[in-house]
Order: C-alpha cells, then structure tokens, then sequence
C-alpha cells in the first residue's frame, strides 16, 4: 500500500513539473505581433532583421508562434535559395516552309535567309546543289524552319497543329543550327498523333527539347511508307526556366578599426545569414585587394570566408563599382575586411559595409484563435547535445520547428504562394496566406537572454532522483525483512 501511495505521489510530481515546464510567451525575450485573421489553416511570415538580432540560436531553435490563448501552434520554415526559377512563358513561333523537289536530301538544302529592318526573317530560299528551287513547279515541304535568334532563352519544348488535325500518327525530327549551314540533332524521332479509338482520344502535339541554346531549329516529318506526311499549319513554343537571383534584405553597417591598420571590423548585431557583400569605399578611383573575414564572439580567432576585389571607378562621369562579393556565414556576428597593404589601402575615411542576405520564411498553421505572436530570443532553450550527430537542424528536440513535410503532408515547393499536397487518390492545392507583422515588442525581456538555471530542468530531476532513492530505501527495507524472518 505504501509503495503504491509513493508511485502516486512520484507520478503526480512528475505531472505536475511537466505541465509547469510547457512554454509561454514571456519564456522568450521578444515577440512580434502577426497580422492574421486565422480564417486560414495556413500562414506565411518573412522574418524581419530584428529577430536576427534577438535570438540566442543561429538555427533559429528559439522562435515559437503562440496564438491568443498562449499555446504553441506548429511551425516550419520554407527552405531558402539565393535564385529562383521563373517559369518560362508561352511564345508563338513563325514557320517558313523549306520547299524542294520530291526526293531531295534534307540535308543537301541550302538555306538562305533576308531580313527586314527589324531584324526580323523575312524570307527564306532554298536550293538544292546551288540551284534554287523556287519558283519550280512540284515542289513539296520538305521541313519547316523556325528563327530564335531573337529569343534569349532557350525553348523547352514547342507544340503544333497540323491539317488534317485527326486521324494523324506519324514522328518529328528536330535539328538546331547556328549559322544554318551545319545542324545538329535535338529529337531524333519524337512521336505526335491526334487519333480516336473506341471513343477515346489520344493526342499527343508537344515535343519536349533538351535545354540548348540555337539560333534555329529545323523540323521535319520522319518518311514512313503509306503515311502520308500533313502540313504543319501553326507552332508555339514555350521558354526554359530562367534562374534570378532572389529577392534581398540589405542594411548598412559602418566600420571600426581593427587592431592592425587595415583591418576594419563590423558589428552585425545579430546572427543574420549574409550571403553578399558590398563595400562603399571612401575615396573614388580606388581598387584594392581584400579579404573577409568572421567569428562569433569577439574573444575568438578570426576565420576567412572570402577574397576579393573592391574598387569605385570614375567613368564616363560617372561611378564603377565593384559587384557583389558571394561568402556564406552561419550566424557570425563579427565580420572583418583585411584590405591588402600593397598599392596604399583605401585611403582617409572609413569604408561602408551592405549586408544583403535571403530572409527566412516561417509557415504555421493558425491552430486557435488570433492573435499569434512570433516569439523569439530563449537563452535556456540551447541546442540538445544529445542530437549534435543529426542531420539538420530540425532533427533537435529542443527546437520548435518541425519539417515542412511534416506540416504540410506532401509538400512540394513551387517558389510561390501555393503549395501542393499530395493525396492517394488526386492532388489539391492548399493556399498559404502572406502575414505581415508588427513592431518588435517586449514580453520576457532581455533576462531571457541570458544563461539562467534551469529550475524546471532541476526540479524535475530532482523528482526523478528522490524516487530512485526511495525505491532503493524500500527494496533495502524489504530485503532486510526477509532476512528476519528466515
């Protein structure tokens, strides 16, 4: 009776310092209010620079999203690319007939082209052994050719239409050229048809092409016996994904010296995940040799993350400057520019240093009602040890984000809005709104900032511990009755 009055109360304390241990708004240093309805399952969020700065984790493990009644709703974060891709758009294309006699070799044309003042194709010739064909009766298409020249990306694939439009299942050849002289195999024999069988349409009018650049493309029937080859009557083509660079936060930072004499330091108050730099130097007509370096505390060595050249140029009265310097940092707060002695530095003045970096996303799901809060900045809440093996950030307990598979079953980023989930049966499309949020606000304050003893980690072990011991005093107890009683 004893022993199972003392498992109750053990169990009762563990409970007790659990439920005690579940987090709250003023557990975290800052908060941002979200401007969400919560009419929505999911939401959207930029990080703004301010929570670079408050956090104690450079994975981010310390940002939380509460709703109105102080619970923690689940999050995610999008993952972050320094370009994306914008879809290419749809393009009609013009097709010039290449007409020879029957029985020519396709590969015996001799093409000639003129141009309008546009830079347009105006026309095009074709002959055969330097005797041009036009003009001659019983002439037959032997191909069709298209002009890209004015295209600046590449066709992922074109789509035609052809008379008769049904009953039609033949191959296309497709060659790029150049200079249309020499030409060059894209699609040896893509298949096309527009056939009804049974009721059922098959249609098939897109061929799909490998990702090179040309000036022009060639596309012909492939010659099958008892086929008759149709007229190509109109073509569309659409462009190959371009790859931007993605949209930055940039932000000013000004420079202190260092200990050596070129040597200039940069405070990034915060843990932001810069990825470019430029440096505005303080005189015109200046180059010099640079190099980069970080640390994260300003008691540790430096470590270099990049090497360059900066220069500001007068030009054609104006100014050159030089571009963007690629580095990747991990949360380093510190940064450093080591200019090169040789050639005289950078002169009188101080150089400006501009951050730019991709911010993170978060994604939550607005469990309960508004409003929700962004939380941020926990000092106790470090990084579990015991994960430090683990691929990811994510797979730490200790931090609140889950994986976007997680949150979204099915996840498949798209660079946009949208995103899509997978289901067994079809797929559907869930909306993800874009949330704005407010000014930084107080909630547990700069303490949480700091290292503290963890009273709910303690008291808990301690419970843990005071039951051992009693289970340890008990089973002593019991062996020693035994022992009298025998």
């Amino acid at each position: 009776m004893k022993v199972s009055v003392f498992i109750g109360f053990f169990l009762a304390g563990w409970m007790a310092a659990t439920v005690h241990a579940a987090e709250k708004p003023t557990d975290y240093a800052y908060g941002l209010t979200i401007e969400a309805s919560g009419s929505e399952a999911l939401y959207e969020v930029t990080l703004p620079a301010v929570v670079y700065e408050g956090v104690t984790r450079r994975d981010l493990g310390d940002v939380r999203v509460f709703n109105g009644a102080g619970e923690v709703v689940p999050h995610a974060w999008r993952p972050r690319r320094s370009e994306k891709a914008e879809a290419g758009a749809r393009v009609p294309l013009t097709l010039f007939p290449l007409k020879a006699a029957s029985g020519a070799d396709l590969e015996g044309l001799s093409i000639n082209v003129t141009r309008g003042a546009n830079g347009k194709l105006g026309s095009v010739s074709v002959s055969v052994d330097g005797n041009s064909g036009s003009g001659k009766a019983g002439l037959e298409t032997m191909a069709y050719l298209i002009d890209l020249s004015a295209q600046e990306r590449a066709l992922r694939a074109v789509e035609l239409e052809w008379k008769p439009a049904e009953g039609f299942s033949g191959k296309l050849r497709v060659d790029a050229s150049d200079d249309l002289a020499s030409w060059r195999s894209l699609v040896s024999a893509a298949p096309l048809m527009n056939l009804e069988v049974s009721g059922q349409r098959l249609q098939q009018k897109r061929v799909e092409l490998p990702h090179q650049r040309a000036k022009y493309l060639r596309l012909a029937w492939v010659r099958e016996e008892r086929v008759a080859a149709p007229e190509i009557t109109s073509a569309s083509g659409e462009l190959a994904e371009k790859f931007v660079e993605a949209t930055r936060e940039w932000r000013k930072f000004s420079a202190t010296k260092g200990e050596k004499e070129n040597d200039y330091v940069f405070d990034l108050k915060g843990q932001i995940p810069i990825d470019r730099l430029r440096l505005d130097l303080p005189q015109a007509n200046t180059i010099a040799q640079i190099e980069v370096l970080t640390r994260d505390k300003d008691d540790r060595p430096w470590r270099s993350v990049a090497r360059g050249v900066a220069y500001r140029l007068n030009q054609d009265g104006g100014e050159v400057q030089s571009p963007d310097i690629p580095l990747v940092l991990t949360g380093e707060r510190w940064l450093m520019v080591r200019v090169d002695r040789r050639g005289g530095g950078i002169g009188g003045g101080m150089p400006v240093l501009n951050a730019g970096w991709v911010p993170h996303q978060l994604v939550f799901a607005a469990r309960g009602g508004p409003p929700f809060t962004l939380a941020y900045g926990n000092a106790a809440n470090a990084p579990n040890p015991s994960n430090a093996g683990r691929r990811g950030a994510q797979a730490d307990s200790s931090s609140g984000a889950i994986p976007i598979e997680s949150l979204i079953p099915g996840y498949r980023d798209d660079g946009g809005a949208n995103v899509r989930t997978a289901k067994t049966s079809a797929q559907r499309t869930v909306s993800v709104q874009t949330a704005t949020s407010s000014a930084q606000k107080e909630l547990g304050g700069q303490t949480r900032l700091q290292e503290q003893i963890d009273w709910k980690r303690w008291s808990l072990w301690g419970v843990l511990g005071l039951g051992v011991l009693a289970l340890g005093g008990m089973a002593w107890r019991m062996v020693r009755q035994l022992g009298n009683k025998r």
